[in-house]
């Protein structure tokens, strides 16, 4: 946080190939850089976005699953040169489970893997099918994971320079008790949501309802980021949305249905949020901490 009280955010879809971790590495690096030279703090990107979203039972091949976690330990070993703050999506196995996970890394360390926590498996959605939910798995810490080493949970918070921030993946937003409200109430003010949700009639207005709405329950900002035209490979359309919102305003709206990366900006006013929160007498009550 800069010493006018605001954290610079972005949301960025990069170009990607299915099941192509090398060169969605690349890209997610190269707007890493890019973004980092222009002041973005923390800077996200969508659900699986080593992978890509629609990899299918590609998920299940040991190959796969291998190589994306070779390329968060390359994306480590390249934030060591920024000043940034990148939070990408990968599939990680723990155990006998495969995991839709985010991963968080800054200054060459992976600082944390977040599970998703509600697998969709309706309608377009299959995800049973590869994952295991997150919901009720307990936090730990697995040794050596991409050369490094990392914690895995669901109850984990981050902080930037005294901000706290918090990460969920696309679905978990959609439920009737979201991992960011606990998240929120624990001291998180920045919540980051990387998703790849599909494109159907009227559903662009009721996510941006649903992102600019939840970002006034909890007195947070909130960050979304989605699958762009990378991933419109499948039977379904990625129209790429995007958002960044602050207590109930949208700051920043990325364009839809474009052929090409692009990357939302905003600074957020997280003084304006502290305040906000001493105005609700919701946030004087004590609320347990994620680990």
């Amino acid at each position: 946080m800069n010493k006018y009280g605001y954290v610079k955010v972005a949301a960025c879809i990069p170009s990607l190939n299915v099941a192509d971790c090398t060169f969605n590495t690349t890209h997610i690096i190269d707007n890493m850089r890019k973004a980092a030279a222009q002041g973005v703090q923390i800077i996200a990107f969508p659900e699986l976005s080593i992978t890509s979203y629609t990899c299918g039972d590609l998920f299940l091949q040991p190959t796969l699953l291998k190589q994306a976690e070779a390329s968060l330990a390359r994306i480590a070993d390249a934030s060591m040169e920024m000043q940034i703050v990148a939070i990408v999506g990968l599939p990680v196995v723990v155990g006998n489970a495969i995991y839709n996970c985010a991963a968080v890394v800054a200054q060459g360390e992976i600082v944390g893997l977040v599970p998703k926590c509600y697998t969709p498996n309706y309608s377009e959605f299959a995800e049973d099918r590869w994952f295991a939910s997150g919901r009720d798995i307990d936090s730990e810490y697995l040794e050596g994971f991409a050369e490094r080493g990392a914690y895995f949970g669901r109850d984990q918070l981050f902080e930037l320079n005294g901000t706290r921030f918090g990460v969920e993946i696309c679905e978990d937003v959609w439920t009737p008790a979201p991992p960011s409200t606990q998240q929120a109430l624990s001291g998180a003010k920045i919540i980051f949501n990387l998703s790849a949700s599909p494109e159907i009639i009227g559903k662009h207005d009721t996510l941006r309802h649903i992102v600019s709405q939840h970002s006034m329950r909890t007195h947070t900002a909130y960050v979304y980021v989605s699958s762009g035209f990378g991933e419109s490979s499948a039977d379904v359309v990625f129209a790429g949305n995007s958002f960044i919102a602050e207590n109930g305003s949208i700051l920043a709206k990325g364009k839809r249905f474009e052929i090409g990366e692009r990357t939302i900006i905003a600074d957020v006013d997280i003084e304006a949020l502290q305040n906000s929160r001493i105005r609700s007498n919701t946030y004087t009550s004590d609320y347990p901490t994620p680990k």
